[in-house]
């Protein structure tokens, strides 16, 4: 699918990024996001809430983060909550915070890639 099939899709609100990993060089993204299915308009309410979904990003000709998580943004350090995915301009911007005394970061990720694939790797209700 393309970044704006992904976005029109899959409602990121209140899921977190777990991890991200990019291939420079095979030009691919990968993020693995505790997922709110509850949120999904195609949700069944017969299955578990909440789980794991990889989301890998193919050809991605741009990726950009702020500066306040770049220290930490390939670490299993980063645990941050999706407040938003949009598409805009040709790019899928992410905006998240990580909570952290005493304030609160708000970053955003700017991805511009050709396709996106999901993968469903876990369910479970918390």
């Amino acid at each position: 699918m393309t970044p704006l099939e992904f976005v029109e899709r899959y409602y990121l609100h209140d899921s977190s990024i777990e991890k991200v990993d990019f291939d420079a060089d095979k030009k691919v993204l990968t993020l693995i996001i505790e997922f709110c299915f509850w949120w999904q308009p195609w949700y069944n309410k017969d299955e578990p809430k909440n789980g794991l979904i990889r989301v890998t990003f193919k050809n991605v000709s741009r990726f950009e983060y702020d500066d306040d998580i770049a220290g930490r943004i390939f670490s299993d350090e980063l645990d941050s909550e999706i407040l938003l995915g949009n598409y805009d301009d040709g790019n899928l911007i992410i905006v998240a915070v990580e909570y952290l005394e005493p304030e609160d970061i708000y970053y955003r990720l700017k991805i511009k890639a050709v396709g996106v694939e999901v993968e469903e790797l876990s369910r479970y209700t918390l």
